[in-house]
């Protein structure tokens, strides 16, 4: 049982690592300077050519690291995951350690304090979100990238569902964000939620039939579970990063779904069409026949789903005051109703405006 005041030596404790890891006398190779960088989990730190990550000891749903020895297999899961798509960048798992002086550093002789991912680092202008601000994207690489995820895919789990099981997931995951982003705490706009809900719901019974469908074609897999363009670099052979290496239940996706959520990070980044290249070289490399109106109800569902994500920000003193989340998660609300209504058309369906 961890306690209150465990959570604040964890804290208190995080603090000095980070404070160690900004040193550069904490590594074996004396770099010339460190580089970190704050997400909503962990601490990035950039040494030289290497990335190393700390991960906070954070306790959210389904994934609780306030334990070393849960942060040590969390390291291992992530490194696992992600020599998948990403073999030559993710290299190790390290320990932090405390040297007989009282200080820290990553690896050698010691007791250890943590547990870090050791990563190749990876060029910033190549990563796509770089690259579509820049517009620098070269095609032959994401025609790459839809390759490579369409074999991916190929060789991954298949995740058994019953069609009305399938469909069943959905909807439940409907009324989870329903429930998330109508908290009163996170004070978002009440009718922007409702019109993405009411087009999102009528989205949902008029694609029910191929939902299930692909269900049945076993289409349903272990996928990467944040497809994010923030996590794609277009190196020579191209490297995804960052699987969602927490949770198999999110990363149970249809290729299809995971593509629509890269769809509409693009569009949050500036251009929809690397995405629609990526989605191209999948179609021709899987033959997967899957329709632009099944991936437009996709493409709301996760953006839905992302206003949520971004709507918790506003409750994390850690990270509230670093974007606009307000803000943000409407403009996801708004993207969720838009490709929903690109499914039913103008004319939504009657009494789902409470559903």
């Amino acid at each position: 049982m961890v306690d209150a005041d465990s959570d604040r030596r964890g804290l208190e404790d995080l603090a000095a690592k980070v404070r160690a890891l900004r040193s550069v006398a904490t590594y074996a190779e004396h770099p010339a300077d460190v580089e970190t960088i704050e997400t909503h989990f962990a601490w990035v730190v950039l040494v030289g050519d290497r990335a190393y990550k700390l991960k906070k000891p954070v306790d959210v749903p389904g994934m609780d690291l306030r334990t070393l020895d849960a942060r040590r297999q969390s390291c291992a899961e992530e490194l696992r995951l992600n020599r998948k798509l990403a073999p030559d960048v993710y290299l190790d798992v390290v320990p932090l350690v405390r040297a007989a002086d009282a200080t820290l550093h990553v690896g050698g002789e010691g007791a250890v304090v943590d547990w870090l991912v050791c990563m190749r680092r990876l060029p910033a202008a190549l990563m796509l979100d770089r690259a579509i601000v820049a517009g620098t994207v070269p095609v032959a690489k994401l025609m790459a990238v839809g390759a490579m995820l369409a074999h991916f895919y190929s060789t991954q789990p298949r995740m058994a569902f019953e069609p009305d099981q399938y469909v069943e997931r959905i909807t439940g995951q409907i009324h989870a964000d329903r429930h998330a982003l109508f908290a009163p705490e996170l004070h978002l706009d009440a009718r922007c939620i409702q019109a993405a809900l009411t087009a999102t719901w009528c989205a949902a019974a008029l694609i029910e039939s191929e939902l299930g469908q692909r269900a049945r074609e076993g289409r349903i897999r272990e996928a990467h579970g944040d497809l994010r363009p923030e996590h794609i670099c277009l190196s020579d052979p191209p490297s995804i990063i960052d699987s969602l290496e927490f949770s198999q239940d999110l990363r149970t996706l249809d290729p299809a779904e995971e593509l629509a959520f890269l769809w509409v990070e693009c569009e949050q980044a500036g251009s929809v069409q690397p995405a629609a290249t990526v989605l191209q070289s999948y179609r021709q490399a899987s033959g997967d026949p899957v329709s632009e109106r099944l991936l437009d109800f996709y493409r709301s569902r996760r953006a839905m789903t992302r206003a949520k994500i971004i709507a918790w920000h506003l409750q994390d003193p850690a990270v509230t005051s670093l974007a606009p989340w307000r803000e943000l998660a409407h403009g996801y609300l708004a993207t969720a109703e838009r490709y929903a209504r690109r499914v039913v058309g103008t004319d939504l369906c009657a009494g789902m405006g409470d559903a």
